[in-house]
């Protein structure tokens, strides 16, 4: 596919291969394939890389065909969002993004490669969700857009937000940030499983937590990551007091609480997977660095569940709510909030 640039005046007089790096984020790997693809040309005529560009300069390339890593399965899926660079999924619960060695088949990546077909791209998952998480995953179409994303990402520039259900702690205060500042580490028993440590012992890992509303035993809770830790939301909410419902390896026990009316352990059999979805994602576009914000709707079982218990289906509405405020800068503030 033929990829177009038009030199902005304010990156006239600087090397081709600066603006390609620092403006599109190419990497050198991807710069020697399309080297090794065909090249770039300036105003329709090859060039280096050395080469100096000017103000309105039409750079073009041939973006390099990449080979499907993962086998395409005709999978239904629920698209929130696609331009020519990614596409956002709904991904449901129950379903991997990545296959795995043991679980090959029926990955969100799987059914993203058979719904792009041989001509509209090759997914590469920007980040991932837990098997039994639901919600929004971004994905890009090829792997300059992969790469510039993953940066993203590591800056901080893609915001992830997500709605939980958990066991609500005592004297639970709505409209309240609290800030969780942690170390997480393998547990040695099981080394695919977190533990909670003092931050400076593991990854440090940051999350903000914004109780919506309380409804019985259950409270519904909007998180915004600061980090990107495996298991990260589940390990420390249950660490601190407010285990997801429904999660097996981060249950109520771990989080030290007494259960003698049974509470727990009925929405354990009530309700089976962490009730925890990722309801919205913000992202610099490729095309032009935009921010782009989008919504996948929460899952029904997490919907049925707190209707259920709530009387109210108005999920989605504290959604909008959590999304309208911003978690406290300092992360060891925890006071604003709405």
């Amino acid at each position: 596919m033929l990829e177009e640039y038009v030199v902005p005046s304010e990156l006239a007089g600087r090397r081709l291969s600066a603006v390609l790096s620092g403006r599109l984020g190419m990497s050198r790997r991807m710069l020697r394939r399309i080297i090794q693809a065909g090249g770039f040309y300036l105003n329709g005529e090859p060039v280096y890389l050395s080469v100096t560009v000017q103000d309105g300069d039409r750079v073009t390339w041939e973006r390099p065909e990449e080979e499907v890593a993962v086998d395409p399965e005709a999978i239904p899926l629920e698209i929130c969002y696609e331009d020519a660079d990614v596409m956002v999924v709904n991904k449901p619960a129950g379903m991997l993004t990545h296959p795995s060695p043991h679980e090959r088949r029926g990955s969100l990546l799987a059914a993203a490669a058979h719904y792009l077909g041989d001509t509209r791209g090759v997914p590469h998952a920007v980040h991932r969700l837990d098997k039994y998480t639901s919600g929004a995953v971004l994905i890009a179409k090829h792997a300059h857009a992969h790469h510039q994303l993953d940066r993203a990402l590591r800056q901080g520039l893609v915001d992830r937000r997500y709605v939980a259900i958990v066991y609500a702690p005592e004297g639970c205060e709505t409209g309240r940030w609290l800030t969780f500042v942690d170390g997480l580490a393998p547990n040695p028993q099981r080394p695919s499983r977190r533990i909670v440590v003092p931050p400076d012992r593991g990854d440090r890992a940051v999350t903000h937590a914004l109780p919506l509303a309380q409804a019985g035993p259950l409270a519904l809770v909007a998180l915004v990551l600061e980090t990107g830790r495996t298991h990260q939301i589940r390990a420390q909410m249950a660490s601190h007091g407010m285990p997801l419902v429904g999660d097996r390896d981060y249950t109520y026990a771990m989080a030290n609480r007494r259960d003698p009316l049974g509470q727990a352990s009925f929405y354990e059999r009530a309700f089976g997977r962490q009730a925890l979805h990722a309801y919205a994602l913000s992202w610099p576009r490729v095309e032009d660095r935009a921010l782009c914000t989008v919504r996948a709707r929460v899952a029904d079982d997490m919907r049925e569940l707190w209707q259920t218990v709530s009387g109210r289906d108005d999920i989605e509405a504290w959604c909008d709510e959590a999304q309208r405020v911003e978690p406290p800068q300092d992360p060891m503030s925890g006071i604003s909030g709405f």
